[in-house]
């Protein structure tokens, strides 16, 4: 398949980028501080359902563009030595207005990863840790339909995953690196299935900033509850990322 040969070509760049000299350097004694902010053009397929119903969604970027109402998206970890703590943050605010029945539509969704790393060695690190789930949706009835106008109904489900993962990088003194995350969590404990393939080139453009281009996987597959309270968020999330890492 086309996204595992790029995955497996990407790891390859990682690994051809890594020179010698780097692999002999120890782990900084001093706090290193990374903060990425940045935007993905991200595209949702695949199954939800609530109530015993169940739906195929496929929303290309464009129209998650087009319904934005905010957003917010970052990666921050700091290291010292062989050890650092690190979080993701994906949030989106989406409004829209539909017209049988005439209503205003909301929909939040979040992604919080907070997780552990430990050095392997000047190319590997291991992450650990868990990531919270949630997604909020709402309904406000404009006029006169099933429901009186005004009514709102409003649906949460949140939910924590833990996530285990492996980041290779380049880390060279070169202009361009490459870094390639890959995790899985869920296993039954929250998602039956979480997965994430997320590629990246970083290229310097100051001493402490480079930018960032990559492509970013992130599949979850949660399922609770029976009849009225079954709920399904069986998606794949994916799309370009474009950022700004900074260092101190």
């Amino acid at each position: 398949m086309k996204r595992f040969a790029y995955v497996r070509t990407m790891v390859y760049v990682c690994l051809a980028l890594a020179s010698p000299a780097v692999a002999q350097q120890p782990a900084s004694d001093a706090w290193r501080v990374t903060l990425t902010p940045y935007l993905i053009g991200a595209a949702i397929s695949g199954t939800t359902g609530a109530r015993g119903v169940e739906a195929e969604i496929d929303l290309p970027a464009s129209d998650i563009f087009s319904n934005l109402e905010f957003g917010a998206m970052g990666i921050v970890a700091a290291r010292k030595g062989d050890w650092g703590l690190g979080t993701d943050l994906i949030f989106m605010a989406l409004g829209a207005t539909a017209d049988r029945p005439a209503a205003d539509v909301d929909f939040n969704q979040t992604a919080f990863a907070f997780y552990g790393l430990r050095r392997l060695n000047a190319v590997a690190e291991a992450t650990f840790g868990l990531r919270v789930n949630g997604l909020d949706g709402g309904l406000t009835f404009k006029e006169e339909s099933v429901v009186p106008a005004g009514t709102e109904l409003s649906q949460s489900k949140w939910w924590v995953d833990p996530i285990v993962g492996l980041r290779l990088h380049s880390n060279s003194a070169r202009r361009v690196n490459a870094t390639l995350y890959g995790e899985i969590g869920g296993l039954g404990l929250g998602s039956d299935l979480e997965w994430q393939i997320f590629p990246v080139v970083d290229v310097r453009v100051l001493d402490r900033m480079s930018l960032e281009l990559g492509y970013r996987w992130l599949s979850m597959d949660y399922t609770t509850g029976d009849g009225s309270d079954h709920f399904t968020w069986d998606t794949l999330t994916q799309g370009p990322v474009v950022g700004f890492k900074f260092q101190f």
